[in-house]
């Protein structure tokens, strides 16, 4: 199973063609190592993504951004050694976000 997407708000479009979509996201059982890949066609817009913007967390997970390649990161905390300080990327095929769902703001054309 692939990513999920469903829409809940599509807003007008505004000055230059830039349009907002609010998009619910629901990750499935095999995150990849290096994010989930997405494109613009996923969230309803034509050709680019400008920004993304999550409203929450996926099961827990922190959830960001990759402009360059165009994929969305997971990342959790793990303090369990004295080393241990920033966040980690969710391993490859992991199973931790199967089924949640995450509310995105998407800013594109």
């Amino acid at each position: 199973m692939a990513l999920a997407f469903s829409t809940v708000k599509n807003l007008p479009k505004m000055k230059g063609g830039m349009r907002w979509r609010i998009v619910d996201v629901t990750f499935d059982a095999s995150y990849p190592t290096g994010g989930e890949a997405v494109t613009a066609a996923n969230f309803g817009l034509d050709t680019a993504i400008y920004g993304m913007f999550f409203c929450g967390t996926i099961g827990g997970c922190v959830p960001e951004w990759d402009d360059t390649n165009s994929k969305i990161m997971a990342y959790y905390a793990d303090y369990d050694a004295a080393s241990d300080g920033v966040l980690i990327q969710v391993a490859n095929a992991s199973n931790v976000m199967e089924d949640e769902v995450v509310r995105v703001m998407v800013l594109g054309v």
